[in-house]
């Protein structure tokens, strides 16, 4: 069952956002009882989005290279104690074509966005950091990146050390694996939220890269619940034909899960149910696929090229038809476009809509994006899942508050400690291969031709 949000506490930890976005990690904060003072981000449209939802913070559209600590300070009212953020990942997303070895480009500029924050935590030194990004940058330049990151944080007086998190782990319907660098100045202990939700049978017999670093799929200390499903978090939204827009639209029914009744809770109506054209080897999939099904079950002659060059225990996500039963594989920012990822409704003939995506990133209903969709998309894509930013900020309040302003409160929720000298030596091992096809597994099914198929109907 997904956590309820705590109540806010009246004198909480102050908190700044660098590379807030739509304020994925702010809200979880926020919900915990942090004061979220200042949101940051270069993108227009994110920004007024943040405007939208926190409208008691100062939101900042600024380039981070032209940022100063004065104006951080005084925009969050003379003190700032944490410092969260997420810089630019796509330079060093395995989805984008990150290799075991250099990376994609070691001088890609978004790679560099981290000496930013590094500088703004030399100057403001707040109590408490939390760094957020893709595992594969512990892959990069052979974890150079990573390895650069923790030496920097210790040359300023912090104790930092990696951990990656499972979002599913934390009741968010999503397989997400996130990086996160959690540190302090304070000589408190490093806490990591203890899993809610697992799943036995997630990993078992995948190999997967820093096994030493993850805590993924289970929880060896006490029973949890399952991975919230698709239609756990979904269910309920109206169904959609491609490219229909439904906004502002009443409930159809009542809440069937703790999930749905938690996403409505301030909301009376599916707001930004927007689904999305469809290219014709997209729609082919969504009219042909049965849930679990990818690229594989298509024709041959049917697929894009790039796919025919694809071996059959690569890409499994590609051109993917969601399962009801289970949970959502990683929203990126291009959820509308089967061809990227597992993006296929269930059990409607499209890609996901811009509720459910966010659903699935666990934004409740109220929460309202600003801008173009595909500028949604990228808002909604790029986003730290707020239930799991929950976890983490309640993992740690009650440190936080202490150093921030000696309140003293119990544990919020169950938490491990974090081991702040992790060998770093081996964070750039390179990725091997699972063992097997998939966590949906398929049987390996035949290809066929066009002609060995009756044509789909276009009216269906």
């Amino acid at each position: 069952m997904p956590r309820e949000v705590t109540t806010a506490a009246p004198t909480g930890p102050v908190v700044v956002d660098l590379f807030a976005g739509a304020g994925g990690l702010s809200l979880g904060f926020a919900q915990a009882g942090y004061r979220v003072a200042v949101g940051v981000d270069n993108s227009s449209a994110a920004v007024e989005t943040y405007r939208t939802n926190f409208p008691g913070a100062v939101s900042l559209r600024r380039d981070i290279r032209h940022l100063s600590s004065t104006e951080l300070t005084t925009a969050a009212g003379g003190r700032v104690d944490l410092l969260i953020g997420g810089p630019s990942c796509q330079g060093f997303s395995t989805s984008g074509g990150l290799s075991k070895g250099q990376g994609r480009d070691l001088y890609d500029m978004r790679n560099s966005l981290y000496t930013e924050y590094v500088r703004l935590v030399r100057q403001l030194r707040p109590y408490w950091v939390l760094f957020e990004n893709v595992p594969g940058m512990l892959l990069y330049d052979r974890g150079s990146v990573a390895r650069t990151i923790i030496d920097d944080f210790n040359n300023l007086g912090y104790r930092v050390a990696p951990i990656i998190l499972l979002a599913a782990d934390y009741g968010v319907p999503q397989l997400r694996r996130r990086l996160f660098f959690i540190g302090n100045r304070t000589d408190q202990p490093l806490l990591v939220p203890r899993p809610t939700h697992g799943s036995a049978e997630l990993w078992k017999e995948f190999a997967l890269p820093f096994t030493h670093l993850s805590r993924i799929g289970h929880n060896t200390t006490g029973p949890t619940a399952a991975h919230v499903t698709f239609d756990q978090a979904c269910g309920d939204l109206p169904s959609l034909t491609e490219a229909q827009h439904l906004d502002d639209v009443p409930y159809l029914c009542r809440p069937t899960s703790a999930y749905q009744r938690l996403m409505r809770t301030k909301s009376r109506s599916v707001r930004q149910h927007i689904a999305f054209r469809l290219s014709d080897t997209d729609r082919l999939a969504a009219q042909m696929l049965k849930p679990g099904e990818n690229w594989r079950a298509l024709p041959v002659d049917a697929t894009p090229e790039r796919f025919r060059r694809i071996k059959p225990y690569d890409a499994t996500t590609m051109l993917r038809r969601l399962c009801a039963d289970r949970p959502a594989y990683t929203i990126t920012t291009k959820f509308n476009e089967a061809s990227t990822g597992a993006f296929i409704h269930p059990t409607d003939n499209r890609t996901l809509s811009i509720r459910e995506a966010a659903r699935l990133q666990s934004f409740p209903d109220d929460f309202i994006f600003q801008g173009s969709p595909p500028q949604m998309r990228v808002q909604i894509g790029n986003a730290v899942p707020p239930l799991l930013a929950l976890a983490l900020a309640e993992a740690i309040l009650p440190l936080a508050l202490e150093a921030s302003t000696g309140q003293r409160i119990p544990p919020v929720r169950a938490t491990d400690p974090l081991d702040a000298t992790p060998d770093v030596d081996a964070i750039g091992l390179h990725s091997p291969r699972a063992r097997t096809k998939s966590y949906f597994p398929q049987p390996m099914l035949p290809r066929v031709r066009a002609a060995q198929l009756k044509p789909a109907d276009p009216a269906a």
